[in-house]
């Protein structure tokens, strides 16, 4: 039998009365990705990526990012909303020995179904930023680990359930990075790029390209031309990247449908065109 990996998911099967059990699974989309990092104000962000064929209840994802005394640092951990309801969001940081463990349980003591990780197969599903300061020019391997006492090793928890009662069962994903610390030039013009993935669900990401620190506001609309979400504020100069959950300024899922988005900063302004699929 598989254990749990941290003792607080342990912890929680034992709040909740829950067994545990090894989970045979065999779906292609069950992966954590890292992606390429982005930089800004002097740090870097790498994007932490989870892909799941079934509803989630827990992740552990133990992580190493170079070896003791290599010059780069991992200043914090960002969540994303993708988890922004979970009961339980811990990052273990370790510098000195160039580690973090990302623990998260969606419910620590009462079932909350609704609160499970939504399955999702495309890219652009992250659940944290990973916030890194590290010396121009250096690449950084970033894999994943194993530990014991308490153990913990890449793994996806979920609850499945026999005539409404709940079983903890437990399996490893697949694991992927490719994470490439440089910094790219600036912009050489305001431009907006295609959201991606396309067509998405439930979520989405575009970039705007800003040569100089600019107010910018984009906005997105249905095809019948009414406001669905906006977002605004000021960037500074370089690459803007913004992720779409599909919700709308009220906070409601939209519909399946063409949707177009506008960027506007300075003089510049820009409009494309996505879909959402569910």
């Amino acid at each position: 039998m598989k254990q749990l990996t941290t003792i607080l998911l342990a912890v929680a099967v034992a709040l909740v009365g829950l067994s545990a059990a090894v989970a045979k699974d065999t779906g292609s989309r069950d992966v954590v990705r890292l992606t390429d990092s982005r930089f800004a104000d002097g740090e870097f962000y790498v994007s932490v990526e989870v892909s799941n064929d079934q509803e989630l209840a827990g992740l552990d994802i133990p992580l190493r990012f170079g070896n003791v005394g290599d010059p780069i640092t991992l200043d914090r951990v960002e969540w994303t909303d993708r988890v922004a309801d979970w009961d339980f969001k811990h990052a273990a940081i370790d510098n000195e020995n160039k580690t973090v463990i990302l623990g998260l349980i969606s419910e620590l003591t009462n079932i909350r179904p609704e609160a499970d990780l939504k399955v999702a197969a495309s890219t652009g599903n992250g659940v944290a930023e990973l916030v890194f300061r590290v010396t121009e020019g250096y690449e950084a391997e970033i894999s994943t680990f194993t530990t014991s006492r308490p153990t913990h090793e890449l793994t996806f928890i979920y609850n499945r359930y026999e005539a409404g009662v709940p079983h903890v069962e437990s399996f490893t994903p697949l694991f992927e990075a490719d994470v490439n610390f440089k910094r790219v030039p600036l912009p050489t013009s305001f431009a907006l790029s295609q959201n991606y993935p396309n067509p998405f669900n439930p979520s989405t990401s575009f970039a705007l390209d800003l040569p100089v620190a600019s107010d910018y506001s984009i906005r997105i609309y249905n095809v019948a031309g009414q406001l669905v979400k906006t977002f605004e504020g000021r960037g500074e100069a370089g690459q803007l990247t913004v992720t779409w959950d599909g919700k709308s300024n009220q906070g409601s899922s939209v519909a399946s449908g063409v949707y177009f988005y506008r960027a506007d900063a300075e003089s510049f302004s820009q409009t494309r065109k996505m879909m959402m699929l569910k």
